[in-house]
């Protein structure tokens, strides 16, 4: 959450185990399989396609793992379980793994999920903006999260906006009310695969009518790429049990893959978990996903390659604009080597 750069707040118990780890059942008997406590970013969603759906068709069971997957209360917490042995693995915002190496937690990221961060701001077609800075006079809802409004306001500078004539109103996990109400114009922190074909479905379009809404990528406005939700380890623990780490990155890795290629099926999968989510919006998001889960990069290395130069230009930016206080070294931050 920084999730999705953020996820809406979801109730549920600390470090809760899902059902009966979605019942595994393969080749060998679950004896055999190793635990494996992976903890999802918070309760799960669309975003967990591959994993949930990975579960369900044995990959990670032909891989001799039995995915125990914990629910945290905050997306902080993945990373801190990690850091203190209550988990093997989380999953994490590149931001976060940044602010947890500045502050002394021994987490490396391995495997990332989407090759590029699409935060925006969605603003209705009906408002008539079609530059970034028409949002002068305008007020734009955002969560509170620090790494999403550094972007929105070097954004906004970037396309010639004067901030004293926006009015950034923090309004927390409850935009989308505010926005289909008219009590803000805009959404400040959106991300491309969440909320856009939330808002369509919620106005009775289909939801992926892109006719409906203007969108600025942060990205296009002078924001270095970022990674976004990446497999998060501990340092001591990767060495310990390498393998273990390098079966789970090829059941994922074949999960992604997966998923990616069956969308509808992705969705189906994922609804037969969690029925509250719509197949409609669905679809739609998956589509997203899929699209930034490849680059150039993966192409020449496979899914969940990380570039380090990537890190590097975060790391500069949030230390240039305060969201951390000290020079991180992310080269002991990432690494491609489980992914071999």
């Amino acid at each position: 959450m920084t999730v999705i750069n953020k996820l809406k707040p979801l109730a549920c118990v600390a470090v809760a185990a899902l059902a009966s780890t979605l019942a595994l059942t393969s080749s060998l008997t679950a004896a055999e399989l190793t635990k494996f406590r992976y903890a999802l970013i918070a309760k799960p969603g669309i975003w967990d396609a591959a994993v949930l759906n990975g579960i369900d068709k044995k990959f990670f069971a032909d891989e001799g793992l039995e995915l125990e997957l914990i629910s945290p209360t905050s997306p902080a917490d993945g990373l801190k379980l990690v850091a203190t042995g209550g988990a093997e693995l989380a999953t994490a915002h590149s931001t976060d793994v940044i602010i947890a190496r500045s502050k002394g937690l021994p987490v490396v990221s391995i495997g990332t999920n989407h090759q590029t961060g699409t935060t925006g701001v969605l603003v209705p077609a009906e408002a008539g903006v079609k530059d970034i800075k028409e949002l002068e006079g305008k007020n734009v809802g955002i969560t509170g999260i620090p790494f999403n409004k550094v972007m929105l306001e070097h954004s906004l500078k970037s396309g010639g906006a004067d901030l004293s004539k926006v009015n950034i109103v923090t309004v927390g996990f409850t935009q989308m009310p505010l926005l289909l109400s008219q009590r803000i114009d805009a959404l400040g922190d959106a991300i491309s695969w969440d909320e856009p074909p939330i808002y369509n479905v919620q106005i009775k379009k289909p939801a992926d009518d892109k006719s409906t809404y203007t969108y600025f990528t942060f990205t296009d406005y002078g924001v270095p790429r970022f990674y976004t939700f990446g497999l998060v380890g501990d340092e001591e623990a990767l060495k310990a049990e390498p393998d273990s780490y390098k079966a789970f990155l090829r059941a994922w890795r074949k999960s992604v893959e997966w998923m990616m290629a069956n969308q509808a099926d992705a969705a189906d999968g994922v609804i037969k978990q969690i029925p509250s989510i719509s197949k409609e919006e669905a679809v739609v998001s998956l589509a997203e996903i899929a699209r930034i889960s490849v680059s150039p990069e993966t192409e020449a290395n496979g899914i969940g390659w990380q570039d380090v130069a990537v890190w590097e230009k975060q790391e500069k930016f949030m230390l240039e604009n305060g969201l951390i206080s000290t020079d991180v070294d992310v080269s002991k931050a990432v690494t491609n080597d489980y992914l071999k």
